[in-house]
């Protein structure tokens, strides 16, 4: 097994291609794909350890392998973003009919939970409001903290919330919060609609809710480019106190060649957002010219197979974008598809990190969690088949239970931290 090992590190030295093919070889090499198939989430109560269990890897026929390949894809440019995503949006349309699905699974869910947590506003550096939810005891051993993507709000983490509170009970705190302009958290300039702005909010939400002990950082899309963006700006925090990284549906550069930055590089959308900036009054009153062009395509992207989206997940998905603010859309129009967070590969290295990502995801395509993959060796690369953008709405237990595990090993590596013997400098 070892010396399979050794050959394979070979071959993935050998490659210059900046990572991609190297990945498809072991693919290849090993006659399956590397994806992961969770099992549901487990309950565990305060008193009893957590249990770490080994990762599993299924493989499967050839085909399956190559039909995982064939979606790491090398981007087709705007017209094969713009193609791609327009297809899926005429078919997601559909499943906010009324009557699209009889039988909806999560029928009568209420999808707003989160509201009934601890609520709070943390002042931003530039004084922007940041809104945020608790759950779990404020004493809890590790701190969570979840950060949503572009359009969405910490609503999003709502299965998530629930899933990890029965697994861990006290064991953890999660801390979640909407991003400037989202949801509740107050409105942003377009001066500081940046990742490096996201990063220094995400840094405010720590200091003041989980100023000590061990953090689990998850972001999912625009997250998690927050995260990133956190982890190389905050290197030595990370390196003391950040144990485990979750980076869901997410891209830490050229997100302009595909998937959304196809529609926001797009001359209309350009158009709009130089509208938007030099007459706001026009377009602060809901989804108008801009918002009309973006949001559908946003929400065309979210799912990977629309005919078996739940209606309820679906139309809270469509809520969630139709509300935010038209100029928050304009605002992170140029970090989301100029942002480079390469930076904090160096840094993740040293930190347990899993990367996420469904294979249908149109929006973040999976060669961009590929490439965060290559980039960490030891990072943990999780496909789940089937599902698009909105992969922790689309399967939660399957994200859930990848998410638990991560936070399982952060919590393990702290009580082994703990236990370690301190050494005392003497004096010569």
């Amino acid at each position: 097994m070892s010396e399979e090992k050794d050959r394979d590190d070979e071959r993935t030295a050998g490659d210059t291609s900046g990572g991609r093919r190297s990945w498809r070889r072991r693919i290849a090499d090993v006659g399956r794909p590397e994806i992961r198939w969770p099992r549901r989430p487990s309950r565990a109560s305060a008193e009893e350890p957590i249990e770490v269990r080994e990762h599993e890897v299924a493989g499967g026929r050839p085909g399956d392998a190559e039909a995982v390949a064939d979606q790491i894809r090398t981007p087709g440019g705007l017209r094969a973003g713009l193609s791609s995503l327009g297809a899926a949006t005429i078919g997601s349309m559909g499943t906010l009919l009324p009557g699209r699905r009889a039988n909806d699974p999560w029928a009568g869910e209420d999808m707003w939970e989160l509201g009934v947590d601890r609520g709070s506003m943390v002042a931003a550096t530039d004084g922007v409001p940041i809104a945020v939810r608790e759950a779990g005891p404020i004493d809890a051993p590790m701190t969570v903290v979840f950060a949503h993507g572009y359009t969405l709000s910490m609503d999003s983490w709502h299965f998530q919330r629930r899933h990890l509170a029965d697994r861990f009970g006290s064991e953890i705190r999660m801390v979640f919060y909407d991003q400037r302009g989202h949801g509740l958290s107050g409105k942003s300039s377009r001066e500081h609609s940046t990742i490096a702005q996201l990063a220094a909010d995400l840094n405010s939400v720590i200091e003041s809710t989980a100023p000590t002990g061990p953090i689990v950082a998850i972001g999912h899309s625009m997250g998690g480019m927050t995260v990133m963006g956190y982890a190389s700006r905050h290197e030595a925090m990370v390196r003391e106190r950040v144990l485990g990284v979750g980076l869901v549906s997410t891209a830490k550069a050229e997100l302009s060649e595909a998937g959304l930055g196809a529609v926001l590089e797009s001359r209309a959308v350009a158009s709009m957002v130089g509208l938007a900036g030099r007459t706001p009054g026009v377009f602060t009153g809901g989804r108008k010219a801009l918002g009309a062009i973006i949001s559908p395509f946003i929400y065309g992207g979210s799912f990977g197979d629309p005919a078996t989206m739940s209606p309820t997940v679906a139309r809270f998905v469509d809520k969630l974008i139709a509300s935010t603010d038209v100029l928050t859309i304009a605002n992170f129009f140029d970090t989301l598809t100029r942002h480079d967070e390469s930076a904090a590969m160096p840094v993740l290295r040293d930190v347990r990190t899993t990367v996420l990502c469904g294979d249908r995801d149109l929006l973040t395509p999976l060669d961009r969690s590929v490439d965060i993959a290559e980039e960490l060796p030891d990072a943990e690369l999780v496909v789940v088949p089937g599902a698009g953008h909105m992969v922790m709405l689309e399967e939660p237990a399957h994200v859930s239970e990848v998410l638990g595990d991560l936070i399982a090993d952060a919590i393990v590596e702290w009580r082994r931290r703990s236990r370690r013997p301190t050494t005392r400098s003497t004096a010569s």
